[in-house]
């Protein structure tokens, strides 16, 4: 699976350009704020009909325009599909796949399978429990439709629930029927998507092991501890057991939506004990186990996305990276950087097929 054709049209700071990627490496170089994090972002947004970094679609509009499209041509298993997603203002989102529009964006998802590798990640270990249970949602929600459409439902409940509750609150009246209702609802999804998170970290974990191992050049011990609510109490019960506390907040105060996972190094909070360089090892080798898994549940090897490369990389680190992608581990990679020497002279090492493309001010100047 290869992304064949990429093209932006008013989409962020690109008015019109287009792409024609190499099947194997591409590496976008550019200076600072040119638009090479663009490219990447709009290969996600294809994926996930959203942006990585800011969900607010109208932003990613090009400054004075009215809309923006991302289209692409996506070759997979030897059969090219066109991929577009359109957006105008005051009017909704659009994905048409071979010109037939989506219906639900739920039922797209996973079509485009991808690991993205940003300097931002170190938030998985430094910001709260809902970036992580986004990482272990998303993984999950390309492999299998049925947990993102349990997901869904679960969150749907979740919101009208918390409104039946401050409803309590403001009027001292609350309609026992239709809480029970979203009580069981909870329940039901709640229930289905903890087990599937469990399951998910047991096979996740031993990948992510011995990938950790490799980029750290040690066999210091590091883990990953599911927490969950769910783990001490059935699920109806769980949230029985809290439905006075629940009237008092306002809001369901337990379920999987307070889930967390806790990375540990040394049998200690990674967070709090874990040294620069064993952080970034972590959160390289969280996403090379993403690759693994997902390649294994959809029987083919997701796009890479790598921004930023040695800001995210110091040369041990990267040289572990690229000796993967000599040996042909990856399917197609995408790599941005800001001096084009210092890539070239590192991409050369590789006996891999590559395509340069240096992006100036929103446009490609030359591929």
């Amino acid at each position: 699976m290869y992304l064949q054709q990429l093209t932006l049209n008013q989409f962020k700071n690109y008015a019109q350009t287009q792409f024609r990627f190499n099947p194997q490496l591409n590496c976008l170089v550019g200076l600072n704020g040119a638009g090479k994090t663009n490219v990447l972002d709009a290969i996600y947004y294809l994926a996930f009909t959203k942006s990585y970094f800011n969900p607010v679609d109208q932003q990613h509009i090009l400054n004075g325009e009215m809309f923006f499209t991302v289209e692409a041509l996506l070759v997979k298993n030897e059969i090219t599909e066109n991929i577009r997603v359109v957006f105008q203002k005051g009017s909704k989102k659009t994905l048409l796949v071979n010109n037939n529009e989506v219906a639900r964006f739920a039922d797209y998802i996973g079509t485009l399978p991808l690991v993205m590798i940003v300097p931002g990640d170190i938030n998985l270990i430094y910001e709260g429990s809902e970036e992580r249970r986004k990482f272990i949602d998303m993984i999950i929600s390309q492999a299998d439709r049925i947990y993102l459409n349990e997901l869904i439902l679960y969150n749907k409940a979740l919101d009208q629930r918390n409104k039946l509750l401050k409803d309590f609150y403001e009027h001292r009246y609350i309609n026992r029927d239709l809480l029970d209702t979203y009580t069981m609802q909870l329940s039901k999804s709640g229930m289905y998507i903890y087990q599937k998170r469990l399951h998910f970290i047991e096979q996740f974990t031993p990948v992510f092991i011995a990938y950790y191992q490799m980029i750290a050049g040690s066999n210091e011990p590091v883990a990953l501890a599911y927490e969950s609510d769910v783990q001490k109490l059935a699920y109806p019960q769980l949230l029985h057991s809290s439905e006075q506390t629940d009237f008092e907040l306002m809001r369901t105060s337990r379920g999987i939506h307070r889930d967390d996972l806790s990375f540990m190094i040394n049998e200690m909070g990674l967070k709090k004990f874990g040294s620069q360089g064993q952080q970034k090892s972590f959160i390289i080798a969280l996403k090379l186990a993403q690759f693994d898994y997902l390649m294994e549940a959809k029987n083919v090897k997701p796009l890479l996305l790598i921004d930023d490369i040695f800001e995210k990389l110091d040369s041990e680190r990267l040289n572990k990276l690229l000796a993967l992608i000599a040996k042909g581990h990856f399917g197609q990679i995408f790599i941005t950087d800001t001096q084009a020497e210092r890539l070239h002279d590192v991409i050369a090492k590789l006996d891999t097929p590559v395509s340069y493309f240096e992006i100036k001010e929103g446009m490609l100047v030359s591929d």
